[in-house]
């Protein structure tokens, strides 16, 4: 994750007084957004604080516009009723854009990260030189921003908001460096269109996009089912990647390369990789190894070959001859899977990035093969991501409210 705020000459070191301001002020703003607390009196008690402090720092929200009172709400408690609290979700926007192989997914949010407008931008990053797909991404967004986006309100813009495969690489002074899906993300342009839409700017791998969503989904639908705090989040689409959640918050590592188990390798005299290495996990089960595995299975057999994932997808239940490579390459994944639960201790794996399909047999196959271990797999949680395919982008905007907006900001 990369936040570029917007340069403010002229400000200085923020004193202890107006750090804790912001910290109750953005805690405030968090517990209205969530439901948590609906009233003044609510926040009293949960935050522990006095009303007349909690009182000023409401009335800063609403004269921001972030909050509306809406009159009294319903209590169990004697005395009058007190006014009900609610975030104005339209206060601000957030437009975010995910960068994949084929195109860029726009999604327009409000503060309650509900989509107010979304449209995919079909884009061959393969016909653009390796050294131009970053400054052409760039320009194709603030395109979409400047005349295609019908809904975008520039003065409502909270972020703009940039997803993509890869990490930031801060010797090669990229944000993202080349992933499987040819895109390299300079500073350069990144900056220079900052400057000229005068916007903050949040990038994110899209792996940790995806993660963060997946935890906020499994949180609100079970908020006191098994714990999301500790979680792997494994997507599987032009290659192999993986978010750690550690302590419900996204772990980078130092050189904010935790999680690249893609070069994870599973055979020493396996298939070459990019990467210089052999018999990598992602050379086995990304979704073109998939694809490609099955369909010479099925020439070898003298049967029709799967034109698609989908095709693929409907047909293996039913023919031994596709189904075969698939359940090898769940095997090989179910090995990858171990190989990261014994390294990082968690039991709780989410599955996604196009994966699912493949639907529920691959998914069992996975499941059969891991249980074939006989240590460290007790509490295992495996399945499919439910966060859809703006999850991505999604969780981009989560992450930004949760972890980085400042409500003085």
């Amino acid at each position: 994750m990369k936040y570029l705020p917007l340069e403010t000459p002229g400000k200085g070191h923020t004193g202890y007084q107006q750090q804790v301001k912001e910290a109750n002020i953005k805690r405030i703003f968090d517990l209205v957004r969530s439901g948590k607390c609906k009233s003044r009196a609510e926040i009293v008690r949960y935050m522990n604080l006095s009303a007349t402090s909690v009182s000023v720092l409401v009335e800063e929200l609403a004269a921001r516009g972030l909050i509306d009172e809406t009159g009294p709400t319903h209590t169990s408690l004697p005395g009058r009723r007190p006014i009900s609290l609610r975030l104005n979700s339209d206060a601000h926007q957030m437009a975010v854009f995910s960068l994949r192989g084929e195109g860029i997914n726009y999604v327009l949010l409000n503060l309650e990260c509900k989509m107010i407008e979304k449209r995919f931008f079909p884009m061959d990053f393969t016909q653009v030189p390796a050294d131009e797909v970053g400054a052409e991404s760039i320009r194709l967004i603030e395109d979409i921003l400047r005349r295609r986006a019908k809904r975008f309100e520039r003065g409502k813009a909270l972020i703009v908001g940039i997803s993509c495969p890869g990490v930031y690489c801060a010797d090669e002074g990229a944000f993202y460096v080349r992933s499987a899906s040819g895109i390299h993300l300079t500073e350069e342009p990144v900056r220079r269109f900052q400057q000229r839409m005068e916007l903050p700017i949040y990038l994110s791998n899209d792996t940790r996009s995806m993660a963060y969503a997946e935890k906020k989904l499994l949180d609100a639908a079970d908020p006191d089912g098994p714990e999301t705090q500790d979680m792997l989040f494994v997507e599987i689409r032009n290659g192999v990647g993986c978010a750690v959640i550690s302590g419900g918050n996204i772990y980078t590592g130092p050189y904010n390369v935790a999680g690249e188990i893609g070069h994870m390798t599973i055979d020493h005299r396996g298939r070459p990789c990019p990467c210089g290495s052999r018999g990598c996990l992602e050379r086995y089960v990304n979704l073109n190894s998939l694809l490609e595995d099955a369909r010479q299975a099925a020439e070898a057999a003298g049967i029709e070959p799967p034109e698609s994932m989908a095709a693929l997808a409907k047909r293996y239940p039913d023919e031994p001859v596709l189904q075969k490579p698939l359940y090898e390459s769940a095997r090989i994944l179910a090995s990858g899977l171990y190989s990261l639960m014994c390294g990082s201790g968690m039991r709780r794996i989410v599955l996604g990035g196009g994966i699912e399909v493949l639907g529920q047999p691959f998914l069992e196959e996975v499941r059969r093969c891991l249980r074939e271990r006989t240590m460290l797999i007790h509490h295992l949680y495996l399945d499919y991501a439910q966060s859809g395919p703006n999850g991505e982008n999604i969780g981009l905007a989560q992450h930004f409210l949760d972890k980085v907006f400042t409500v003085t900001m």
